[in-house]
């Protein structure tokens, strides 16, 4: 088994605001054995030198879909899979190198892809996939034509990016099917939202019984429900109704912040993907009607971030991004400043982000016995949050799983 020793390193644990200085850390295996206060020297281990240097957990992005991409002379209704699984694999080594080693994928993403990262056939983030995210005939997600009138997408290229379901038996199957095909968890669309058309942003998406049979489901598998909601008062009652994460929750209150904070809900905004489809959604075949959605989201998405910091919610970190879009993943950072703290950032995008994995203490954490995730960075990154960017140049090694993945 190897053994790796890094001294004299100054450590960001994903927990605490406070940075443990001139530390040393040995790595067995995939897993942190031992973290000290002094130099250790062991024979035969690999030992680095970690002096004016910082140490923290890999970055996890929670809302990611490295399937959604582009491919010159394609779109997403006629690239086959055999294509786009190429195109996900340069996404996913691109996420790696700017310091992600774990996404939660929000559809698209399936077995054979994680699989691929896993086994080493692709070098990218490890993925905790959804599926097929589910929604309601119209709703969003829901790409097919005006003109085409059947019933299923059994037919397109892009049948594995979403399933249409209609009523709470449909629901159960579709959850019990993409579980059967190894979901970690389940993705459902209970707002309309920017990139389909049909489906204005205020929809209100499937019944209280359908939203229900879907998180009894994920319920029977020890999993959860994560929901596309941008509406106060359809986030209100997915909560209620016991979904764990509210994805994007741009236009999420005060009050109902209070109520997903007692519950325990996770709040993953997405607020890159915003200023990015700005710039690019034509090249993604945006129209006049999407870009109109983009402006009512973009308006309110930093408010609902204050109002959940406010309600004491977990907030998770996620950017919702498309194909080459995914270069400006670190600009996350840089527009939540305006409300968070680095610390706060930082915290989101590695142990809270564990925890809505539940992975705790084992993921986005330096500790004793977590998996060696592990990022070595020339600046503090809570002094500074400009070292994450788009070709991770401050970074100077990546570990996953106790092996250096990236060097510098």
């Amino acid at each position: 088994m190897s053994l790796v020793v890094i001294n004299d390193v100054n450590i960001f644990d994903g927990v605490s605001p406070d940075l443990k200085e001139n530390h040393s850390v040995v790595i067995e295996g995939r897993r942190i054995k031992e973290i000290s206060h002094r130099e250790i020297k062991i024979p035969g281990a690999t030992t680095l030198s970690g002096k004016g240097k910082f140490l923290m957990p890999g970055l996890i992005d929670a809302h990611y879909h490295a399937c959604l991409v582009a491919v010159p002379g394609y779109d997403l209704k006629t690239m086959p899979p055999s294509l786009l699984y190429p195109a996900a694999s340069k996404l996913l080594e691109a996420s790696l190198r700017r310091g992600f080693t774990t996404v939660r994928d929000a559809g698209g993403a399936d077995f054979g892809l994680a699989e691929a990262v896993k086994s080493g056939l692709i070098s990218g983030p490890t993925i905790y996939f959804s599926g097929r995210p589910l929604t309601q005939t119209g709703g969003h997600g829901e790409f097919r034509s005006k003109v085409f009138e059947e019933p299923c997408l059994c037919s397109s290229h892009q049948a594995h990016m979403v399933v249409v379901v209609d009523g709470e038996d449909a629901v159960r199957k579709a959850v019990r099917e993409e579980f059967r095909k190894g979901a970690h968890q389940i993705k459902i669309m209970l707002n309309g939202g920017v990139s389909s058309e049909g489906d204005p942003v205020w929809l209100c998406q499937f019944t209280d019984g359908e939203i229900k049979a879907a998180v009894e489901e994920a319920a029977r598998r020890r999993s959860y429900v994560m929901a596309h909601l941008y509406v106060d008062e359809q986030i209100r009652k997915a909560v209620d109704l016991g979904i764990r994460t509210v994805e994007h929750g741009n236009f999420l209150t005060l009050e109902t912040a209070k109520v997903m904070a007692e519950k325990d809900v996770f709040l993953v905004p997405t607020l890159a993907t915003y200023q990015a489809l700005k710039n690019q959604g034509k090249s993604f075949g945006f129209k006049a009607e999407n870009f109109q959605k983009l402006e009512e989201v973009m308006e309110a998405g930093l408010q609902s971030l204050k109002n959940a910091s406010e309600a004491g919610v977990k907030i998770g970190f996620g950017t919702d991004l498309l194909g080459d879009m995914h270069r400006y993943q670190c600009d996350e950072f840089r527009i939540r400043s305006e409300v968070q703290s680095p610390f706060e950032i930082l915290k989101s995008a590695t142990s809270i982000n564990a925890e809505i994995l539940g992975k705790s203490g084992e993921l986005g954490v330096i500790t004793e016995g977590a998996i060696a995730d592990i990022l070595l960075i020339d600046k503090n990154p809570l002094d500074d949050l400009s070292v994450f960017d788009s070709e991770g140049s401050h970074i100077a090694c990546i570990m996953k799983e106790g092996k250096v993945v990236v060097i510098f």
